[in-house]
């Protein structure tokens, strides 16, 4: 089983994960004059939550790289 998909390694990119969706979200609350014209504070969500999914995936993929990498001997 890939360590990605391993219960304790999913729970941590899904902290991470909210993490980093929670710290963007605060970005707007802090400073809402930056996003004026451009993103309203529901389309600002709306962003950071699809944001956060491929940060995820991409996550993923990070951590199945490395995973291929050490099973082919790249850090001997």
């Amino acid at each position: 089983m890939p360590i990605q998909e391993l219960d304790e390694m999913e729970k941590l990119l899904g902290e991470t994960t909210d993490c980093f969706e929670d710290t963007m979200k605060q970005l707007f609350d802090e400073d809402p004059k930056i996003f004026e014209g451009r993103s309203t504070k529901a389309s600002w969500n709306s962003q950071v939550s699809e944001a956060g999914d491929e940060f995820h995936k991409a996550l993923k993929k990070l951590v199945e790289k490395f995973e291929v990498r050490l099973h082919n001997g790249e850090f001997a």
